[in-house]
């Protein structure tokens, strides 16, 4: 049994779209961005810390559990298979989740997760978090941002290397 939920893929951009919208600028304090309505700090994204500090992680297979979870859009919950690699300063981990097939890519630049499954299709910035390596194991969390506003969260415990 699979441990996702989704709710229809097409929600995603709605939401997303419906974030960024305000209501008129009619000189009111809700329109003008009152404390309140601007409490939400959008996410600092991922850039050369958490690329400097997943290059040690070796290269080769990689397993282990990854939860990916969208505000309002469900999850995956699930075992990790794949492969760990190196390109220059870019790390890249790319693999299987049950049936959705996952791309984390870090680099000085910025850090993104594409998803592809079956009814969705989606890819997010990370932003900083915990980029921990110990030998060949990663313990990555970090929020999931698209647009300068946080849509989720990743959470991947994997073991790369012969």
């Amino acid at each position: 049994m699979s441990a996702r939920r989704f709710i229809a893929p097409a929600v995603l951009p709605l939401l997303l779209f419906a974030a960024g919208c305000t209501g008129a600028d009619d000189g009111s304090p809700a329109a003008q961005g009152t404390p309140a309505a601007s409490s939400a700090a959008a996410p600092t994204p991922a850039g050369p810390a958490e690329a400097s500090a997943l290059a040690p992680l070796p290269t080769g297979p990689a397993t282990g559990d990854v939860v990916l979870t969208w505000s309002g859009l469900g999850e995956i919950r699930e075992p990790f298979t794949g492969q760990c690699s190196h390109d220059g300063a870019t790390t890249r981990l790319e693999g299987s989740a049950d049936t959705a097939q996952i791309q984390v890519t870090v680099t000085p630049d910025g850090a993104s997760v594409a998803v592809e499954d079956v009814g969705l299709s989606t890819t997010s910035e990370l932003a900083t978090g915990r980029y921990d390596v110990s030998g060949g194991h990663l313990a990555l969390a970090a929020p999931l941002a698209s647009g300068g506003q946080a849509v989720g969260s990743i959470e991947l415990e994997v073991d790369c290397g012969p």
